[in-house]
């Protein structure tokens, strides 16, 4: 299992590395790495990251799956109900129709212009509370999945 490594005077000077260490596993290993329960905080941090960085277009374009099931599953185990929902909503829009993969920057502009997704986006924005909040607990109750305190 795949875990970050802290000293334990570093967590007593600095309690926030805890976090930290939690997002860096969450951002940089690779999900095939990853255990089940890392696989949960994992699939509700990049839906998290992705929307607020540039919405679902952007989060269904940059993980794109034929299957997004499992994604909404680990929203409703860290509690994150009201985000799945609003996800479950986007997926039904996605899945309506054949998608092609965007090839150029332009392209990607013209079609978020049609802002197919931002009634969910805006939704979205509006939930509370907010994801971190649910992976702030996710990571309090699995710290030892994640963290390793020497």
């Amino acid at each position: 299992m795949i875990r970050r490594k802290l000293k334990s005077a570093e967590v007593k000077k600095n309690p926030y590395i805890v976090w930290n260490a939690f997002i860096d596993l969450l951002a940089m290993e690779d999900e095939s790495d990853l255990s089940e329960k890392q696989r949960i905080a994992h699939d509700a941090f990049w839906y998290d990251s992705e929307i607020q960085n540039g919405g679902h277009m952007q989060y269904f374009e940059n993980k794109f799956k034929k299957d997004y099931s499992g994604i909404i599953k680990s929203l409703n185990l860290i509690g994150a109900k009201k985000q799945a929902k609003i996800f479950e909503k986007a997926v039904k829009q996605f899945t309506k129709k054949n998608r092609k993969i965007i090839e150029t920057v332009k392209e990607y502009v013209e079609i978020a212009l049609e802002g197919e997704y931002d009634k969910y986006d805006q939704e979205y924005g509006k939930v509370k509370p907010e994801m971190n909040e649910y992976l702030e607990k996710y990571l309090e109750k699995n710290k030892n999945e994640f963290i390793e305190i020497k």
